[in-house]
This record gives C-alpha cells, structure tokens and sequence, in this order.
C-alpha cells in the first residue's frame, strides 16, 4: 500500500511539472499568460552532479544549486584555459563605456523566487533608457556571485553578433552586399564558393549533407569538434562538396564560415572593424573575447601546392563570444539604436529583416516548446528570429544561446529584455515574450 501511494505521488508530480513545462498556445496567443510555475530543481539542497565532461549542461539537465556552481566554476576555468592557449581573440574596452540609468526594481514576486531558487542567473528589462529591473542571482547563492564583472557565453546569441558586425562590415565598405557572391581561395573547392552571401546569413546554403544534424560541430563525419581544427582543414573536409537546394538548415559551424569570411573581407582593417563595433558603438565596459579555432597547418584543398595557411587569422574566428551581463545590454541598446536610425547599420539590420523567410513552423505546439524562444518565431534571417507570434506586425528582433542567453529587441516600443541562465527550464513566454510584448513583468 505503501508503495502504491509513493508511486501515485510520484506520477502526480511528474503530471504537474509536464504540465507546467508544456505549451497552451493557443491561449497565449490570443494574449494569455505562459507558466509562473518554478520548476523544481533535482534534488535541491544535495551534491553537485557532473552530468558532462565539459562546462555545458545538457539543456534536459534540472540543476541544484550545487550543480550550477560545479558548471560556473568549469565555465571560468574554460576561459582561463584558452586565455593561456592564445586560442581568445579579445576587444580591449576603450574607457567609454555606456552608462545605464538604473531605477528601483520594478516589484515582481514571480522573478525574485526564479533569481532565488530558478535557473535564471541574470535578467536585465530595460525600456526607454531606463533599466527597470536588474535583477541577478543572490550573493552567496553559488561559489562564485553572479555579478557585472562575470563573463557569460553568447552561445547562438553569437551568431546575431556575427550578422551585426557583417553589417559594419558593410558599411565600411569590405563587403559589397548582403548579396554579394562568395568569392573566397581559402574555400573555392567548397559548396560555400559562388553562393550569395544571404543565403548564408539565412542558413539556406545546401549544407545538410555535410554536417552531422544532431550534433552539427561535426563535419564531413569528422570525430573532431570543428572548433579543434582550423577553416582549412576543414576546407580540405569539404573539397569537392556542392550545395543542396535552399531548404532551411540551421547548424552551428556554418556561423563560424561567417565569422572567418569577414576576416578575410576585412583583412588587415580586421581588428579596427572589431574596436570600431565594440568600443566606438557598443561603447562595452568589459573585455570581450571569442573563442578561437585550433590552427591547422597545410592548404585548404588535397593539392601539394595548395599554400599553407597555418594559424592565418582567417581560419580562427567563431560566432562564441564571451561577455558580461551589461556588455549583453550595450549590444542589444547599440542595434536598436541603429535600427531606429538612418545609419547604414541600421538598413542593414532593416534588409534582413525584410529577407527573413519561413522558420520551422509549428514548434510552438510541441511538449515543453515554452522553454525555447525560437519555437515562438515565425521567420529567420541573417542570424536573428522575427515574427513572433501575436507580434507579428512589430519589429522584434530575437537572439538565442544554448541554455537560455538570450536577448529580445522592441525596435518600436525601445525595449529589451535581456537574460542569461543556467538551464533550459524557465518559460520563455512568461519571461521574455510577454514582456516585450505587455511592457510589463510578471507578478
């Protein structure tokens, strides 16, 4: 009897958690509210778990508190690492940084209990020049305080920084054209070479062939990550491929051919591109880095005369930034700036808004779809998500990292909500979209 109760209990609550984390849609469409419901961490209170061999955690992963620092502390360690490899690329900040007015935390019990016992880290909602609720994690909570000077992975918010900085890139004149035609000797022998670029930026390069599709930092059936190896070992992977039709593939390492394609555009004017978005727009307080590939030595095709193109800048860069909580902010105020002006940045970002096309349709009608931006948008282009549902008619743009760091731009209203988390179990509705969309937090 006793174990008939237990297992009665046990099916209950793991009823309430699915139906909290699951999807009512339809309601939230014609404007209902997502789930205040805090998902329950597994086993609060006891020991870390190492559910990795690396600093990510997986994003079914409910962590303790204990976990979470465990992933925090491997995170820092991670940066140390490659910071004494020499595989960072790093903007200095220029002592210019851009100074937020802060106001008094807007009340909301609803996400102090998620900064409290959640897995939201940081939250930042800002609204006509104002930060109206800065919100972090408590001190003391994790080994390590989640605090202005901790640095956070972009993760796939990366590869909106990516499109933001092609867009400079434009408008300095190193790239003619988001149309412009791949012409690049490193990757002639490739699918890449010949395409328009757009067709890049809205991962539509015919590529599905020649990447792994569940984990797609594997290429050509590589056993190497594609970061652990430069752009031409990884051209020589793809000699001889062709591209495959224009269907939607969204992969991680076809940001990385972007990110080394302004590189090469930009060539030596390439670190006065990077100050010039990051100190002269963005106006960041902190050093940023990326994450840079391992060098490879040889050419970038099977050909013994094919030069050597052994730790050139060009095939080290990637969309895997690293920043602080407000550094996150200054981006996302320095594109809505932009946007809602005539600048040359700005019609870039307005351009491929109007490129976006279709995004997977019907995602935000599957188990647990709350707890991912992406599955409430409705076009992708040039590495950011459009069209949400019910906003359809505003000019939102969203960016989304691995395990929640995730930006959402108002152009219209000016605002942004900006957050960054510790796991893919917080309802994105609830936290993002209705605040961009009401002006208004939870309760």
């Amino acid at each position: 009897m006793r174990k008939l109760l237990c297992c009665t209990f046990f099916l209950f609550a793991s009823s309430v958690i699915l139906i909290s984390e699951n999807t009512k849609a339809g309601n939230w469409n014609k404007g209902g509210t997502g789930s205040t419901f805090l998902i329950p961490q597994t086993n609060p209170g006891g020991p870390a778990v190492s559910h990795t061999s690396n600093e990510e955690l997986p994003q079914n992963v409910r962590p303790n508190d204990n976990t979470i620092s465990l992933y925090l502390d491997r995170k820092t360690a991670h940066i140390h690492y490659r910071r004494s490899q020499g595989r960072t690329y790093i903007v200095e900040p220029s002592g210019n940084a851009l100074e937020f007015k802060f106001v008094t935390n807007i009340k909301s019990a609803v996400l102090e209990q998620q900064l409290s016992k959640g897995y939201i880290l940081s939250y930042l909602f800002y609204e006509d020049g104002i930060v109206k609720y800065n919100g972090r994690a408590k001190d003391g909570r994790f080994r390590q305080d989640v605090n202005n000077e901790m640095l956070f992975f972009t993760h796939s918010t990366g590869k909106s920084i990516t499109s933001y900085i092609i867009g400079h890139a434009i408008c300095e004149g190193y790239i003619d054209s988001i149309h412009e035609l791949i012409d690049w000797p490193m990757m002639s022998k490739t699918l890449y070479q010949g395409q328009p670029l757009l067709d890049l930026l809205n991962m539509r390069a015919g590529d599905k062939h020649t990447i792994d599709e569940k984990r797609s930092h594997y290429v050509m059936g590589s056993k190497k990550h594609h970061r652990h190896m430069g752009l031409n070992e990884i051209a020589r992977l793809l000699e001889g491929t062709k591209k495959r039709g224009r269907k939607l593939f969204y992969n991680n390492f076809l940001a990385d051919v972007l990110a080394n394609y302004i590189v090469f555009k930009s060539g030596e004017k390439y670190d006065y591109l990077m100050r010039k978005v990051f100190q002269e727009k963005v106006k960041i307080a902190h050093p940023i880095y990326y994450e840079k590939h391992a060098s490879s030595s040889g050419g970038s095709t099977k050909d013994k005369n094919s030069p050597d193109y052994y730790g050139q800048p060009q095939t080290l860069a990637s969309y895997s930034f690293m920043m602080t909580r407000l550094d996150f902010l200054r981006v996302a105020v320095a594109m809505m700036k932009d946007y809602q002006s005539d600048s040359c940045e700005g019609n870039y970002l307005k351009q491929i808004q109007s490129k976006a096309e279709n995004w997977y349709r019907g995602r935000h009608k599957s188990r647990n779809a709350s707890l991912w931006l992406n599955n409430y948008a409705q076009k992708y282009g040039g590495q950011f998500y459009f069209d949400f549902l019910g906003m359809k008619q505003r000019n939102i743009f969203g960016t989304e990292g691995y395990n929640g760091q995730n930006m959402l731009i108002d152009m219209d209203k000016s605002r942004i909500v900006v957050t960054n988390s510790s796991a893919t179990a917080w309802d994105q509705r609830t936290f993002m979209l209705e605040v961009i969309r009401d002006g208004k937090l939870p309760k």
